[in-house]
């Protein structure tokens, strides 16, 4: 009988052992790898939905950009656009020269040279009027002449030179 009862109590812990063995290879480690691939799966969403988030935020600011940016690559809304702003300083535009545009990958440069003859605080505020204004408008370049008297009943109004460019953005 003793050695029925070893037999059984061998069978019985050679039974657990391999009980044992199944649950942990077959179901905790199965379990385990796929707790870690859904850990590293979850991971790997996190960063995509980081990205989405970072690319409609660029995108929500480049939909502002374009509302900023000229609707066209030519010059004649920079034109539009700083007659209006001149004629609310109250300048007048003596000539306009459009130069080169420039095309780069993601905007146009849309250069253009203004001549014109105005009072210095007249100048501030076209100035201020071009850098406040919602378009994209650059004065890249200002020059100032004096001017030339001929006689003493003349105002003394300088000549002024502005190289200024829009940007048309691409899309």
């Amino acid at each position: 009988m003793n050695i029925d009862k070893r037999k059984d109590v061998i069978v019985f812990i050679l039974l657990l052992i391999m009980a044992f063995l199944i649950g942990y290879n077959g179901i905790y480690k199965y379990n385990l790898n796929r707790r870690n691939s859904l850990i590293s799966q979850t991971e790997r969403e996190k960063r995509k939905n980081d990205i989405l988030g970072i690319t409609d935020i660029l995108d929500r600011k480049l939909q502002v950009y374009q509302k900023r940016s000229f609707s066209a690559a030519d010059t004649t809304q920079l034109l539009d656009r700083l007659s209006q702003l001149a004629k609310s300083a109250a300048i007048k535009i003596e000539s306009f020269n459009p130069l080169p545009v420039v095309h780069t990958e993601q905007y146009t440069e849309l250069p253009l040279r203004i001549s014109l003859k105005c009072e210095y605080h007249k100048l501030g505020q076209f100035l201020s009027l071009i850098e406040s204004s919602k378009e994209f408008i650059w004065v890249k370049e200002l020059g100032t002449q004096k001017a030339t008297v001929t006689g003493p009943e003349k105002l003394k109004i300088p000549r002024v030179d502005l190289k200024v460019s829009g940007f048309y953005l691409k899309k």
